[in-house]
Order: structure tokens, then C-alpha cells, then sequence
């Protein structure tokens, strides 16, 4: 596919499925794929965060469902006959204990397999797999798909199984499938995370103490995110891809704190090294994105300054 056809292709027409759907990026997702004129189904758990649909919930079918058990979702699948299906749910990156890695293979990897299997049985063409760039663990940045796996935590663990079952999937004669492993994903209607704490604490007047500071991110405005997985479901040549995408400027958590703090023009004291760092902490993250420039015609558009305006001035 040539740059001029990225350009040109349009999923106006297409049928689409959303797994996690009321989550941060699929509700965002959602949202832009009604926009430009699809048809989508909206898969969620439990109505807990449906209000991140409260915009385009007239336009879109909802339905609640444990992607693990239960025959809901076949039910769903098998009504709406999507093209294309979106997984984005996840058992979420969290402490380490027995329960935490039996929910990620649970939900991760096990959920992942069930859904394939679904789709596989009732003619979905497309499956677009929500991977993450943790599976990297402590590899050097930039990130690059060839680079081999090395979780260092049961959520990234059940990632890197969860893709390779996609590949196998599609093998056996299974959809197509594509993944993408974004960087961290950060916008408004955020899940907690750093900047999402930051926020929290100035509201509060509270100080930030941080779990190290020197470790790196490379945050990625959730419209640029969405933007990727929208041309995952348009770009032939990203078939049998995962494909690392990240904002494109790696930067310290300290810097991005006080990025943060510079945002909401306040006045908040902010201690390196305070909290232990997890042993699974990811030291360095980063993406140079020239994969996804090749094979999505996708870059960032969207810098960190205008990203946290976006995110957090709104909010004040």
C-alpha cells in the first residue's frame, strides 16, 4: 500500500467490534471510528465506566460481557458480524503477587485465545490486537518489533503469549491479525497513571514523592494512539505485525512531573527516590516510530506540551 492509498482508505462502511470499549483509548477509538463512519459494536465488561461513551452512546450498540466466560460475547459477535475486531481489554499492569499474574494469564492471555477463537468461528477478517510495548521489559530504547520479547512482569508476560497466540491463530486459518505496543498513553478520561497522580496530588495540595525519577517515558497523546489503530485496521502491509508506536520524546519522570506541574501552574514539591521502585519497574522507554511511518504512513502529531494542555488544563 502506497502512501497516497493510506491517505486515501477510509473504514466509512465497515463493521467493527471495540473489546473494552468504555476503557480510556477504546472509548476515544470509538468516538473517532463513528465519526468517520462505521458501524460499532462496543464490548465492555460492566457499565462502570459507560459514561466515557456518553457521547456517541445513541450511535453504538453496548453490550456487557466477561470476555472469559459466559456466552454473551459469541452471542454479540455472531449478531453483529463485525469485519474487524479491536481488542483493547486488559487485566491491568499492577504489584506483583499470584493473584495479579493468575489474572493476567486469565484475562491477557486465556481471554485473548477465547475471543480469537470467536472471531475465527464466525468469519471476522481483522484482528487488531492491543499489545504493549512493556513486553520489552529492560531492552534498550528505541523500541523496534524485532527486537525479542523480555517481559519483566506477568502483564507484559501475558502480552507477549497473547500475541504470539495471535500469530498462530491466524496460521490455523484464523483472521488476519495486527498488533500495535503503544508507549504510555496519556489524554483526557486517563486511567490513573503518572501524570493522572501528579493532578491528584496538586489538587489536594499534596507533594509528589516519586518511585525513582530518572527512569524514562515516552508519552503518547491518546488521539495520535487512536490515530494508529484506526490505520492498523486500513494498512494491508501491517498485517502479521506488532508494532511498536510512542509519542517520539523520551523523557525522564522527573521531567515529566514538573512538565505537569509547569501545566497546572502550581506550586508542588516534588521528591526524587522517595518510594521503593517495584522489581518490575521499566527503567527506559522510548520509540523512534520509523516502523510505523513504513507501515501505518503514521507519526505523532501531537507534542507533550500540547498533549498536557489538552489534558489538563480542561480540568482545573
Amino acid at each position: 500500500m502506497t502512501e497516497e492509498d493510506i491517505t486515501a482508505a477510509s473504514v466509512e462502511g465497515r463493521r467493527m467490534a471495540i473489546i473494552g470499549a468504555t476503557g480510556f483509548v477504546g472509548s476515544h477509538l470509538a468516538e473517532r471510528l463513528l465519526a468517520q463512519g462505521a458501524s460499532v459494536l462496543a464490548i465492555a465488561r460492566s457499565e462502570r465506566r459507560a459514561d466515557n461513551l456518553s457521547a456517541v452512546r445513541q450511535a453504538c450498540e453496548l453490550v456487557l460481557c466477561d470476555l472469559t466466560t459466559g456466552p454473551e460475547l459469541e452471542a454479540a459477535i455472531a449478531r453483529f458480524r463485525p469485519d474487524t475486531l479491536i481488542h483493547l481489554a486488559a487485566h491491568a499492569d499492577a504489584s506483583e503477587n499470584f493473584v495479579q499474574m493468575a489474572d493476567c494469564l486469565r484475562t491477557n492471555a486465556l481471554g485473548v485465545v477465547r475471543v480469537l477463537e470467536i472471531a475465527a468461528r464466525h468469519g471476522v477478517g481483522l484482528f487488531v490486537f492491543g499489545d504493549s510495548s512493556k513486553v520489552y521489559g529492560h531492552c534498550e530504547p528505541p523500541f523496534r518489533e524485532a527486537q525479542p520479547p523480555a517481559p519483566v512482569c506477568s502483564y507484559a508476560i501475558a502480552k507477549a503469549a497473547a500475541w504470539q497466540m495471535c500469530q498462530l491463530a491466524a496460521s490455523l486459518g484464523g483472521p488476519r491479525v495486527v498488533g500495535l505496543r503503544p508507549t504510555l498513553i496519556y489524554g483526557p478520561r486517563q486511567n490513573a497513571n503518572l501524570i493522572e497522580h501528579v493532578r491528584v496530588c496538586a489538587l489536594a495540595g499534596r507533594s509528589v514523592h516519586l518511585l525513582g525519577g530518572r527512569q524514562t517515558r515516552d508519552p503518547l497523546f491518546v488521539s495520535d494512539a487512536v490515530e494508529a489503530f484506526v490505520q492498523a485496521t486500513l494498512c494491508s502491509n501491517a498485517v502479521g505485525h506488532s508494532i511498536p508506536i510512542g509519542g517520539g520524546c523520551e523523557v525522564s519522570v522527573l521531567s515529566l512531573v514538573h512538565a505537569v506541574v509547569e501545566t497546572l501552574g502550581v506550586a508542588l514539591q516534588v521528591y526524587e527516590n522517595e518510594v521503593d521502585m517495584r522489581p518490575t519497574e521499566i527503567l527506559r522507554s522510548g520509540c523512534d516510530n520509523e516502523e510505523a511511518a513504513r507501515l501505518l504512513g503514521w507519526r505523532p502529531r501531537v507534542g507533550l506540551a500540547e498533549g498536557l494542555a489538552l489534558t489538563l488544563v480542561c480540568r482545573q
